[in-house]
């Protein structure tokens, strides 16, 4: 067990960035009375287990974990937050949810996961998601450059991942979509043009241009458009998790007020990263409505979002 520094010392963290399960590990987790089959298994500490899914295989490295572990921090009361083990895609990690082999997971808003799941109301990606830069062959450049409006994107297909929300976006905006049952398969799909362009969110497209990059040797990231739509990253838990919907929803809300949620953004390097080299200012910009919204995805507050002015 490790103890964050500046946390209570009531709250411990289980954390680790591997995606390489030693058996030592594996029995560690066991001893520590994570059951894989579950997260109703026997607590060694006081408060809420915490069970979060290895999205993409990246561990702790990715986004949702650390803002969930600083959300905890932050809630003023005890909890231990784990890693599942095996590593999934958002719509597996959602399977677990539902079945409560982990207790929490963040993946993009939309309707139908607000229904079946207890939305937390806060960006935790402050709508960079909605900011869309795309994946292309490096043959569709020139035809790509000529790209300024709807009608003229419409001429070409999008590749998603099947299960997104983005995935109804583009459909009512007139985009045909091809969907693959994983990220990791979008990539080979690319590669040999089963699609035109993959549309990423803002802080996802640099980073998996460089993890996927021997998937599609051929893919660039294209310099030139943006697609823009009211979206977002949230944390679910399942419906009857109402002590640990109040725990993270308050602890994300003092960490905004604080600075340390904006810091924690700030310094991911994936953020950092897009920030710096999307030139956003210089880019073709096309809007699109976003039917899946909800009434209640519209109340939150403005300030959680980020700003053009942000954009450096």
């Amino acid at each position: 067990m490790v103890q964050s520094l500046g946390m209570p010392a009531s709250v411990e963290i289980k954390k680790s960035s591997s995606v390489r399960w030693t058996r030592r590990s594996l029995l560690h987790l066991a001893g520590a009375g994570l059951a894989l089959g579950g997260v109703g298994a026997a607590r060694a500490q006081p408060g809420p287990t915490v069970v979060y899914p290895n999205l993409n295989g990246n561990g702790a490295d990715n986004l949702g974990y650390r803002v969930l572990e600083l959300a905890l921090q932050r809630c003023g009361k005890p909890s231990t937050l784990q890693l599942h083990p095996m590593a999934v895609n958002d719509e597996r990690a959602r399977a677990m949810l539902r079945r409560g082999e982990v207790n929490v997971a963040d993946f993009g808003s939309g309707a139908e996961f607000e229904k079946a799941f207890s939305a937390i109301y806060f960006p935790i990606d402050r709508g960079l998601l909605g900011y869309r830069i795309s994946l292309i062959h490096h043959s569709l450049e020139p035809e790509f450059t000529r790209v300024n409006t709807l009608t003229q994107l419409q001429r070409f297909r999008a590749g998603q991942g099947i299960g997104w929300s983005n995935n109804a976006i583009m459909q009512a905006a007139g985009i045909a979509v091809v969907t693959g049952p994983t990220l990791e398969s979008l990539f080979p799909m690319l590669e040999a043009k089963r699609f035109d362009f993959l549309p990423l969110g803002l802080n996802e497209v640099y980073g998996f241009s460089e993890q996927y990059g021997d998937f599609a040797p051929s893919m660039v990231v294209d310099p030139r458009m943006l697609l823009v739509y009211r979206f977002a990253r949230l944390f679910y838990v399942r419906p009857d998790s109402h002590e640990l919907h109040a725990m993270v929803l308050s602890g994300l809300k003092r960490a905004f007020a604080d600075g340390s949620f904006q810091k924690l953004l700030a310094s991911d390097p994936s953020v950092r990263r897009a920030l710096q080299r999307a030139k956003l200012a210089q880019r073709a910009t096309i809007t699109l409505d976003n039917p899946l919204i909800t009434e209640a995805f519209m109340g939150i507050p403005d300030e959680y979002y980020f700003k053009p002015s942000e954009f450096k």
